[in-house]
């Protein structure tokens, strides 16, 4: 099962995200967001989250807000791939932000913990108590093309209506869904 609830969802959920990284501002601003190569877009998201209990009690959890998605190269093709990812509530604080350089991936917690991994799905891995398809997700994030859809795992399917795109995940007793909105393109 890929569960494991360490902590409370939101909790874990909000240390993952709530990285209000400086350091990471600095990589953003080097993506050229007009290059071909680059992949620089904003929207909403959603996450949900369900676990039914033996005992027929019911464990939810949920945040919402917004995305700015940031990738490409930091000058010619052997320069490192770089990506950003900052993401706010729906109220508007920055809830944090990941970064990829080259081969360095890092998250930095609201707390001041930094989180390092060799991949993206190392870092989700570290960070969430649910398994997330990472690599799908970024693939995504690189190309939100909706006749082009990233693979997933078992039990995780693609759904996309209008340009709104829902990854849900069932099995056994839990069921969640993340939503993706993008809502326009970055300095293209």
């Amino acid at each position: 099962m890929l569960v494991h609830f360490r902590l409370p969802f939101a909790v874990l959920l909000s240390l993952v995200l709530g990285a209000c990284s400086t350091p990471g501002k600095g990589t953003i601003t080097e993506v050229d967001c007009k290059s071909v190569q680059s992949s620089c877009h904003h929207g909403r998201f959603g996450l949900i989250w369900k676990v039914a209990q033996a005992d027929g009690k019911v464990e939810a959890e949920s945040i919402s807000g917004t995305y700015e998605w940031r990738s490409g190269r930091t000058g010619p093709s052997q320069a490192p791939e770089i990506a950003y990812l900052e993401v706010s509530s729906t109220l508007g604080p920055s809830l944090g932000s990941a970064k990829r350089l080259g081969n360095f991936y890092e998250v930095r917690a609201a707390d001041g913990r930094v989180y390092l991994a060799q991949d993206w799905q190392s870092l989700f891995d570290l960070m969430f108590p649910v398994e997330l398809p990472a690599e799908a997700l970024v693939q995504w994030m690189e190309n939100p093309n909706p006749d082009v859809l990233p693979a997933l795992p078992n039990n995780w399917a693609w759904e996309n209506q209008n340009g709104r795109y829902r990854v849900v995940f069932v099995e056994n007793n839990t069921s969640g869904r993340i939503d993706l909105i993008p809502q326009g393109s970055l300095g293209k």
